[in-house]
């Protein structure tokens, strides 16, 4: 009997996802269409249909995520998989209670393009550049504020992992001085790529770039908030390229506004798409891109064999390449001996 894997109705650019398992010989359910108005719950119905039986998932996106009650639900379930970094609509800590190993879009050209464009808005900010595209697509030429030489910066690095580090490495040769906050590292981590290990607070009064790069959980919710974006010079700037929430785009808006900053690079926001009349769209002290700032077509085409990849592993009983919950491993393996599955780790 084929393997059953779940996936979105519409998987934009990812559809090779689909065409390497059904090569594997997986059969492939997909959801429904999520409907303007709809309920963000799965129904009883639902889950029955769609999830009782699946021995995988490729994890969804916008409204639905895969919650503690489906994955409850799919006792079969062996892996999952985002195809993106994010796994925001994956309830990672619930997977992981119950055995199910989770893999994620950690691709190189995925984590290394985020910090490319970290680089260069942190580039752009300082000189201002938006500034001086504004004046001369309005009619003008020169401005007041020709901006900073990037030499001689602080720049701190808000999460130092794999993309923090890129960033790290990236920065090399620029004759700036790197900072990092992160309580999961160790002041040798940093050490090794010429970054100096700091608190939150410190790393927000010292830096002239701040450069949000965590993933979004409980911890990080709101981590650039009033009282850290209070701390920064006003000739500083600040960057999210992780995920929105982990900065308070309200507290960035009013700081902004009263001169309390210099300028923002926005790619993640608190609710994506943004709403329409969000300030930071327009702002003109902000750069503002729609969450795809670090994308390109090398990642485009690297994504989607990932994931299946990552998926195809975890039915053979393989961890995947890209493993966001490794400390499932003792669950995973339990939970696969009751499918009859030997784990290969």
């Amino acid at each position: 009997m084929a393997l059953k894997v779940v996936v979105p109705n519409q998987l934009m650019r990812n559809e090779a996802i689909v065409e390497r398992l059904e090569a594997e010989g997986c059969e492939i359910v997909r959801l429904p269409p999520w409907e303007p108005g709809a309920s963000s719950e799965w129904t009883g119905e639902e889950i029955e249909r769609y999830w009782m039986d699946a021995d995988a998932f490729v994890g969804t996106f916008g409204p639905k995520p895969v919650s503690r009650k489906v994955l409850q639900a799919a006792t079969k379930l062996r892996v999952g998989a985002s195809p993106i970094i994010g796994t925001e609509t994956i309830d990672v800590e619930a997977a992981t209670e119950l055995g199910i190993a989770i893999g994620y879009g950690a691709a190189p050209e995925n984590l290394l393009g985020v910090a490319e464009a970290v680089v260069m808005l942190s580039a752009a900010l300082l000189k201002n550049l938006p500034g001086k595209w504004e004046a001369v697509r309005g009619g003008g030429w020169r401005v007041t504020d020709p901006g900073h030489m990037v030499m001689h910066r602080t720049i701190g690095l808000v999460g130092f992992g794999n993309i923090g580090r890129g960033v790290a490495v990236r920065f090399h040769g620029w004759d700036v001085r790197l900072i990092a906050a992160d309580p999961y590292v160790s002041p040798e981590d940093t050490r090794r790529l010429g970054v100096e290990l700091v608190d939150l607070d410190t790393l927000c009064r010292e830096s002239d770039v701040v450069s949000v790069m965590t993933v979004l959980n409980s911890e990080t919710y709101h981590l650039v908030g009033e009282h850290e974006i209070g701390l920064m010079r006003p000739h500083a700037f600040l960057i999210n390229t992780s995920r929105g929430p982990c900065v308070d785009e309200e507290a960035l808006i009013k700081a902004l506004d009263e001169g309390r900053i210099a300028g923002a690079a926005v790619d993640a926001w608190e609710i994506e798409p943004t709403r329409e009349n969000n300030p930071l769209r327009t702002h003109p002290k902000v750069i503002a891109t729609g969450h795809n700032v670090g994308h390109s077509e090398e990642v485009y085409a690297a994504l989607p064999g990932l994931a299946a990849e990552n998926i195809l592993k975890g039915l053979r009983g393989e961890p995947p390449t890209c493993f966001r919950n490794p400390d499932v491993l003792d669950k995973w393996k339990t939970r696969l001996a009751s499918f009859g599955v030997t784990a290969r780790i």
